[in-house]
């Protein structure tokens, strides 16, 4: 509730005034500073009508116990010469709302308590506002904390499932690979063989680091389309006739067949399919030619037939590294690309891997 209160050593005055006042707001009057003291500690006042009129009255002492007991009241000084005001304005700390004249000017003074209490009533409520602010920021903050343990709870759930399906995935994926060298003991571990060369390969060539792992994936799995080649053509120790040779050129597509419908190597599906394209453009099954083919295809590519240079296999012994390196030159711009076969020689990619 807003409440006044006047300080003035006049009686009259005081009644004439708290009639004024009382009209609008509830009053109380005091005539000395100890009066007002005792009334400041039962009452919270608003608003602070006090009498200056040196040297018969001084209001400075009523203004300093004021200012200690309702420092946030409006005060409205009554003196008879404006400029002994400026005594108590200097020392109200910006709270002197206004001057009146005489106390019996009631027309003036009715309608300077009726301004201070709109003052008073926008004051409050920028209180209550900066209050409610203050609230909801606290509120809002508590909001971000929880929502942000939350959040990090959720991540943390979110990348240890990713975790798990990555493994889960791996697994699926060498599985599928162990499915593929099931069929042909003599090439246990080509997959494995290949994946580490084409990545080794990957990583010297510029290859998108955010691909690599694609790249990994489609390397074990550049063969799977044998599974549909016939295991007598598959598994002869020999040299393979013509039709035999043509029916193991469809592996690739079957590997893109393969691919395509899985969504989880739709990704690796250029490796899978092209992986047996020349640089020269005699390769199967699209007869790409130079850097038309995927970048993935070509390292897969050298990877490939540089492990089965160096691994033995029923029909042929294993090749040293220098004749396999001999090879990959001589084939440089005709079957392989000739930059890509350079940054295999020339990062000794070949003598990194025990495999």
């Amino acid at each position: 509730m807003v409440r006044a209160l006047v300080i003035h050593w006049s009686e009259d005055a005081l009644a004439r005034i708290r009639d004024v006042i009382e009209r609008q707001i509830p009053c109380d009057v005091a005539r000395t500073t100890d009066d007002a003291i005792r009334l400041y500690a039962e009452h919270d006042y608003s608003i602070v009508v006090m009498a200056h009129d040196p040297p018969v009255h001084d209001g400075i002492p009523a203004l300093s116990v004021t200012q200690a007991a309702a420092p946030e009241a409006l005060i409205i000084v009554i003196a008879k010469d404006p400029e002994v005001v400026a005594a108590l304005e200097q020392r109200g700390n910006g709270r002197v709302f206004r001057f009146l004249g005489r106390s019996d000017e009631h027309w003036q003074l009715a309608g300077t308590i009726a301004a201070a209490l709109r003052l008073v009533r926008l004051e409050r409520q920028h209180h209550e506002l900066i209050a409610r602010l203050g609230i909801e920021q606290i509120k809002l903050q508590k909001r971000e904390r929880l929502l942000d343990v939350v959040v990090r709870e959720r991540t943390r759930e979110l990348e240890t499932a990713y975790q798990r399906l990555k493994v889960a995935n791996r697994e699926a994926l060498l599985g599928l690979a162990e499915a593929i060298e099931a069929k042909d003991a003599y090439t246990k571990g080509h997959c494995g063989r290949v994946a580490a060369y084409s990545i080794a390969l990957a990583q010297v060539s510029g290859y998108p680091s955010a691909e690599l792992e694609t790249l990994e994936s489609a390397s074990f799995l550049h063969d799977i389309g044998k599974i549909g080649v016939r295991d007598a053509v598959l598994l002869k120790p020999g040299p393979l006739d013509e039709t035999e040779w043509k029916h193991m050129q469809v592996h690739p597509q079957v590997g893109d067949q393969i691919a395509s419908q899985i969504e989880l190597l739709r990704p690796m599906r250029p490796a899978i399919r092209n992986h047996h394209e020349r640089w020269d453009g005699k390769g199967y099954p699209d007869a790409m030619k130079g850097e038309v083919i995927p970048m993935a295809a070509r390292i897969v590519c050298i990877a490939d037939a540089f492990d089965a240079m160096v691994t033995e296999r029923p029909y042929k012994p294993a090749l040293s590294l220098e004749v396999s390196y001999g090879f990959l030159r001589k084939g440089a711009g005709a079957q392989f690309d000739p930059k890509l076969v350079e940054l295999f020689i020339q990062s000794e990619i070949g003598e990194q891997f025990d495999l």
